[in-house]
Order: C-alpha cells, then sequence, then structure tokens
C-alpha cells in the first residue's frame, strides 16, 4: 500500500516544528513591504513584534505562491514514492486554490503515477490549522489516502472560525472600513466581531464595545455550535495577553474542552498584513 503526504501552504498558521513533528511539507505565500518581496515564513524574516511595528507605516501587500511552486515540492515527495494529499486556503480568501489545482493537471500529465488530492478547506488561519491537526490524527489509522480525502471533504464543514480585531488602523488602511467609519469606531471603541462563512468567505457577525465585551461576545455566539470534545485553536496577531485571556474566558465556560495553551499560535504574515495587530481567531469543531 503506498504511503502519502499531508502538504499546505504557510497560510496555516501553525509553527514549522509542528509541521516537522507531523511530517507535513508547505509551499510559502509572500508578503511585500514598500514593494520588497519576503517569504511568510513563520516570523524568521521579521520577528512579530517587527512585522507590526513596520507594517503601521508601510505599504504592505500579499500573494499566492504560483503554480511551479507546488510542483517543485510535489517531484521530490512523488520521487520518494509518496502520494500527495494538498490542503489549501479557502477560495473565498485567496486564488491559491487555482494554482494548486494547475500544478496538479501539470504533474498529472507528467505521468508519474501518483495521486494527488487539493482540498479547498474553505477555511483560514487557526480553521486551516486545526482541519492539518484532524487530519494528521484521522491519518494515523486511515492510510489510504482516497478515505482521508474523503474524511477531509466532510470534515472541513465543521470546522468555524470567529474572530475579532481590536485595533482598526490596518482595516481602514486597506479599505476594509472607510475612514469615517473607522474613525468613529476608534473614538467608540468599536471591536468589529466576524467569522468565515460555509463557501470560505468572511462576514461581519456583530460589533462590540471594547476588547472584553468582544470575547465574551464570541464566547457566547460558538456556545450552542462547539463540539467541546475537540481541540480549539486560538490566533494571535502581537497580542498573547489578550489571546491568553481568551483561552481563559473560553477554559472557564467549558472546563471539560479539550483546551491546551499549546494551541495558542500567531497570525501569520499573510492575514496579519490585514488585520493589523490585535486579532484574536477563535476556531473549533461544530456540532
Amino acid at each position: 500500500m503506498k504511503d502519502f503526504i499531508i502538504t499546505c501552504s504557510s497560510t496555516c498558521d501553525l509553527t514549522p516544528y509542528y509541521l516537522r513533528q507531523h511530517n507535513m511539507y508547505y509551499v510559502s505565500f509572500y508578503y511585500y513591504i514598500n514593494d520588497e518581496r519576503f517569504y511568510d515564513d513563520f516570523y524568521k524574516e521579521h520577528t512579530v513584534d517587527n512585522f507590526y511595528s513596520t507594517i503601521k507605516n508601510a505599504t504592505v501587500k500579499t500573494s499566492q505562491p504560483d503554480p511551479e511552486q507546488y510542483c517543485e515540492l510535489w517531484r521530490k515527495l512523488i520521487d520518494q514514492g509518496y502520494d500527495i494529499l494538498h490542503i489549501e486556503l479557502s477560495s473565498g480568501i485567496s486564488g491559491a486554490v487555482n494554482s494548486a489545482r494547475i500544478a496538479k493537471s501539470i504533474i498529472d500529465e507528467e505521468n508519474t503515477n501518483a495521486k494527488i488530492y487539493v482540498v479547498d478547506s474553505l477555511t483560514a488561519c487557526g480553521g486551516y490549522g486545526l482541519l492539518l491537526d484532524k487530519l494528521y490524527e484521522y491519518k494515523k489509522n486511515h492510510n489510504e489516502i482516497d478515505d482521508v480525502y474523503k474524511y477531509a471533504e466532510d470534515i472541513k464543514k465543521k470546522i468555524k472560525v470567529v474572530f475579532l480585531v481590536e485595533n482598526l488602523d490596518q482595516l481602514i488602511k486597506g479599505g476594509r472600513i472607510s475612514k469615517v467609519k473607522g474613525s468613529i469606531g476608534k473614538l467608540l471603541n468599536i471591536v468589529p466581531i466576524l467569522h468565515v462563512e460555509s463557501n470560505g468567505k468572511l462576514e461581519s457577525v456583530k460589533n462590540a464595545r471594547g476588547l472584553n465585551n468582544a470575547m465574551d461576545d464570541i464566547v457566547n455566539i460558538i456556545e450552542d455550535d462547539i463540539d467541546i470534545n475537540n481541540k480549539i485553536f486560538i490566533n494571535n496577531s502581537n497580542c498573547y495577553d489578550s489571546a491568553k485571556s481568551m483561552f481563559i474566558k473560553l477554559k472557564n465556560r467549558y472546563e471539560n474542552s479539550n483546551l491546551s495553551e499549546e494551541n495558542i499560535y500567531n497570525v501569520g504574515t499573510v492575514i496579519g498584513a490585514h488585520t493589523g495587530s490585535g486579532a484574536i481567531v477563535v476556531s473549533y469543531i461544530s456540532k
């Protein structure tokens, strides 16, 4: 029976250590600061503090991998005898899944006889990472790539992501909030709460007054939906203390839940370039 490797992109917002420990391989997105290109490299080039302080007064953009990046990675793994199960950032946020599908068609034409599946995760950030974590656990007892692929297509529908953005500056600068609304929001201490829809696109849920109320709102929003027998991932953009407060609120509400401080991760540079500092992302499995 042929073994297979799970691959992903850097926007899974886990850590290089996690990916190594779980035998997962990734391709990198890019971010640009004043037109200088950097790899989305889990904060190796820029530390977390340095990245967020730099983008405050800079023009920042992001871009997806091109098909050849996927081909280069996959050819190496195929040469080692593996099939490929690739999980990609939501098509509602990025066109990267199309790059991956083009890469699959290129390799299919090379007649390698390797199986390659590309899954549109329909999620992002911690939700993307949580999906990979679920697939790793499932793969332990299911060695057939077809079986794990079918599971991926099913379980991804149960991954939910809710997040808040305390600092509106980057949203205003990127045009996601108008300057007028942003100025009013800052004056009133408004904290937007959003979630990832089932189609993989971002949708506004509500606006809260202040960070603490926003975190309480998230706990209440997910209460009737969350399966507390599964892990909860919390990601943060340069606001670990706030993420820890979010963790404590969840821990107090769900005392028997599968919650661990080990599952507090950074928001990566690609998502962070759009949210700025002060984003807290809660990802969980729905009932």
